[in-house]
């Protein structure tokens, strides 16, 4: 073998020709250099590949830009490009490109002109190795230290090749130039369409690679959405993942969100995937590839926007290797991951939205918390046998049991303002469950439906809501933002939807500390309340939840939505686990801070103040005790705070929190735990409805309906619904997977109980006719409210003006006394009457608070 000095340099290009040529001649083979921004275009009528193998195929000497057997040939494929495919023996070699027979334009690595030679090293026993030269970026490769990498596909007859899944035209050659393993190709030539393509090597299939890099994957899908449009083609030669990015029209509105957004002409598929580029969608049997987008107000977007009419077609996201739902679905098909395209701006409820239920103030709210299954699937409901259990069948009107009325009817006589119902959305479990597993945070739950048509399904729900407008009742659901059925429904997008510490007691915390998971709950909110018409949320756990993000959420609907007056509320607390940013969390100690959203939390202070635990059989002011009269006094306030001020407290758990009653959810019963009448018998309360158990059971809700803030109450709790069945008292504590038999509505109990079903109704008629039970602000209730306790700390009294005019001349007289025996009230000067006692309403002028009740007086 012959060859030169391996440290050889490349001189100046200011040597003349003469020299270069008779350093040739010499043997020396010293070829000038040259900076790339002097390089002449030459057209290439030859090229060959001078190195130091020459003489080893037949020519006279090395470093041979003329000799015959060095030439390239030019390839009849339409690429311009020039190969040759020559036989090398073993060892190390190097070459370079030249043209037209001599050294004047010579290219080296990385395509440079007049750059470095490029090294080969062929491997024992020698090498058919083919060189590979691009007349338009210089780039000279070989297939020992490079890859030939072609993008073979349905695209290639239509940009000039032969046929289609050619891998040797190199029409379609991706290279290497930079040397860094990326291998790339542009193009403005591939048609408008929706095209596939897999990466070949070595300008065949015996090595190729198609969907996430696989040599058995799929192919993979690009759509081109207009003629000229630039497509860019991406090969990784580690990963063997080939990514295809096309110039993208414009989609829906940058303010857009993610998920299937569909248009009669195309369908934007957006998903975030910060952790992988190997992003794709397959949609009517066409795998899309997606690229990242730059859509406002969202970082680690990927996006393809796929031509044609998608309506209610069926589509699966992919990142990496995995199939993975779309967090932002708006219906999916049950049982998979795959999401439907919808178009829901064109759905509406039958005969178009009802005006919603008006509403002055959050104070004025009466809250009844319901499960759809739970509240009509016994018979006894009267509902239609076909929508029992169903959204259809908490609004079907007429129904009754032994002659009482039940479902929609049943709500509107008792007088509640909103229903709150479980969670609806898509969930994992089977019915009967409550459904705190969710999969779909957008979907309704298929199980609630009659149908299975996906616009049937959004429509069956917006009827469900508009019917309970029409009947005078706003509508709220309970969503689970805190935690996943699993951490199966969004680890394989990211693993940063979830917590590393395990908040929510089920192993799969949602960290909206995340600012694009804080955004999926945010648009999700304001999905359902535009799409739905829904009146609030009902957050679970919403203690797992940085209180600046629930009140970035909360701000923004109120502000989007002015004229909802949205009820929002949650549980200010985790699931049972020491959560080490506490200070960031919703607790009671930041609820001021939550005042400007409209934010509320459940008072659980004042529900154990008044009943005692919620599963054990301590009982509290409503079993007599007289330790605690000092803790039902700031409830019955609404739990004001000490100072008014919209700062959060030092301590998280402060029992005076509330810088507006409206942030006071008080209750004593709730899907949780025992129900208000299982406590009390649990508890060993004896004499039944009609005796100390019953007159316990409406002690609690009066409370709960004459205090300041606003009054929550569980289905059943108003005629005495139990939840205990063959004595099983634990089943009752957690009943969210028991079965109908312990959760249903059983309506014979209405009838059976009507004297508490009467006193709910009462309570909750005396309250909407009393302004004095609904002061909607910190200054009201500290100016207008005057409490105090009896000599021996018991018996507690509120004297209260509905008047911020006259603040001391009160006009209502609220009286809460757990003890055995009657005690005679001082009233105010003026005429009163007793409106509220034991039984409900009353109209007397008695002034003595009946034993364990509350009692209300009111000026006449």
């Amino acid at each position: 073998m012959h060859g030169t000095p391996a440290h050889r340099t490349w001189r100046h290009r200011a040597r003349t020709t003469s020299a270069v040529l008779a350093a040739t001649a010499m043997g020396l083979a010293i070829v000038p250099t040259l900076s790339t921004t002097a390089q002449a275009e030459t057209t290439a009528t030859a090229v060959s590949v001078p190195g130091t193998f020459n003489s080893e195929v037949g020519c006279s000497g090395d470093w041979a830009p003329h000799c015959a057997q060095a030439q390239l040939t030019a390839r009849t494929d339409g690429s311009g490009a020039w190969s040759k495919t020559l036989s090398l023996p073993a060892g190390s070699h190097a070459y370079k490109a030249a043209l037209n027979n001599s050294w004047a334009d010579n290219y080296g690595a990385n395509g440079q002109y007049y750059g470095a030679n490029i090294s080969l090293q062929v491997p024992a026993g020698g090498k058919n190795v083919t060189f590979v030269y691009d007349p338009v970026t210089h780039w000279i490769a070989d297939d020992v230290n490079k890859k030939i990498v072609t993008a073979g596909g349905s695209f290639q007859s239509e940009i000039g090749c032969a046929a289609d899944w050619a891998p040797d035209c190199l029409k379609s050659w991706l290279q290497d130039i930079d040397g860094d393993g990326i291998y790339t190709w542009s193009t403005n030539a591939i048609p408008a369409g929706t095209h596939t393509v897999k990466a070949a090597i070595g300008q065949s299939w015996t090595e190729s690679y198609g969907q996430g890099g696989s040599p058995t994957g799929a192919d993979i899908g690009f759509t081109v959405p207009e003629n000229g449009s630039n497509v860019d083609f991406r090969y990784n030669s580690t990963t063997h993942v080939l990514t295809v990015q096309t110039e993208q029209p414009p989609g829906p509105a940058l303010d857009g969100t993610l998920g299937a957004l569909y248009t009669p002409t195309k369908t934007t598929f957006r998903i975030w995937s910060p952790d992988s580029s190997q992003v794709s969608v397959t949609v009517g049997g066409t795998t899309h590839t997606l690229q990242p987008a730059d859509v406002n107000g969202y970082t680690g977007v990927y996006q393809a926007v796929v031509p044609g009419n998608w309506k209610n077609h069926a589509y699966q996201f992919r990142v990496g290797n995995n199939t993975v739902r779309d967090p932002y679905a708006r219906m999916v098909k049950p049982g998979s991951t795959e999401g439907i395209v919808m178009d829901v701006d064109a759905i509406e409820p039958t005969g178009g939205w009802a005006p919603r239920p008006a509403i002055t103030k959050r104070e004025d709210a009466v809250i009844y918390e319901m499960n759809v299954r739970n509240f009509t699937i016994d018979a006894s409901s009267g509902v239609d046998s076909a929508k029992r259990g169903k959204f259809a069948g908490l609004t079907q009107t007429g129904t009754t049991s032994n002659g009482a009325k039940t479902g929609i009817d049943h709500l509107k006589e008792l007088g509640v303002t909103h229903v709150q119902l479980l969670p609806s959305y898509d969930f994992n479990s089977t019915v009967p469950n409550w459904g705190y597993d969710p999969l779909n945070y957008n979907v309704p739950e298929e199980q609630f439906s009659q149908f299975t048509a996906p616009e049937d399904r959004v429509r069956e729900f917006q009827n469900m809501v508009n019917e309970y407008h029409k009947n005078g009742i706003r509508v709220l659901m309970d969503v689970v933002y805190n935690h996943t059925a699993s951490k199966d429904v969004f680890q394989n997008i990211t693993g940063k939807y979830y917590h590393e510490t395990q908040l929510s007691g089920t192993g799969n915390s949602i960290d909206d500390g995340n600012p694009m998971v804080s955004r999926m709950i945010l648009d999700s909110l304001k999905y359902w309340v535009d799409t739905y018409n829904l009146d609030g949320f009902r957050f679970d756990l919403i203690g797992v939840h940085q209180y600046n993000n629930v009140d970035q959420w909360a701000k923004y609907l109120q502000s989007t939505f002015p004229d909802r007056t949205l009820q929002i509320h949650g549980e200010p607390w985790s699931g049972g686990v020491d959560d080490p940013l506490q200070a960031q969390k919703v607790r009671y100690g930041t609820t001021p801070a939550l005042a400007g959203g409209h934010v509320g939390v459940f008072n659980g202070t004042y529900r154990d103040a008044i009943k005692g635990g919620t599963r054990d059989q301590l009982l509290g002011y409503m079993g007599g005790s007289s330790s605690n009269a000092s803790s039902i006094a700031l409830g019955m306030r609404g739990s004001p705070l000490t100072t008014k001020s919209t700062s959060p407290l030092a301590d998280p758990w402060a029992p005076a929190f509330a810088y507006d009653p409206e942030q006071t959810i008080n209750y004593v019963s709730a899907h949780d735990d025992l129900n208000i009448w299982d406590k009390i018998t649990y508890s060993g309360v004896t004499g039944g409805p009609t005796g100390r158990a019953g007159q316990m059971s409406r002690f609690a809700a009066g409370m709960v309906l004459t205090s300041q803030g606003i009054p929550f109450f569980h289905e059943g709790d108003e005629f005495l619904h139990s939840k205990v069945v063959n004595g099983d008292y634990e089943a009752a504590k957690n009943s969210y997977e028991s079965g109908d038999n312990v959760n249903a509505i059983q309506w014979s109990e209405k009838t059976a109980n009507n004297a508490t079903f009467r006193y709910y109704k009462d309570a909750i008629a005396l309250r909407k006719n009393t302004p004095a039970l609904r002061l909607s602000t910190w200054d009201a209730v500290n100016a207008q409210m005057a409490t105090t306790t009896t000599t021996n700390g018991s018996i507690v009294t509120s004297a209260i003006s509905s008047n911020a005019a006259t603040p001391t001349s009160h006009d209502t007289v609220v009286v809460y006394n757990p003890t055995s025996s009657a005690s005679n009230i001082t009233l105010p000067a003026g005429s009163w009457k007793k409106v509220l006692g034991t039984n409900g309403a009353t109209d007397s002028t008695s002034t003595s608070a009946d034993p364990l009740a509350v009692t209300v007086f009111k000026k006449s």
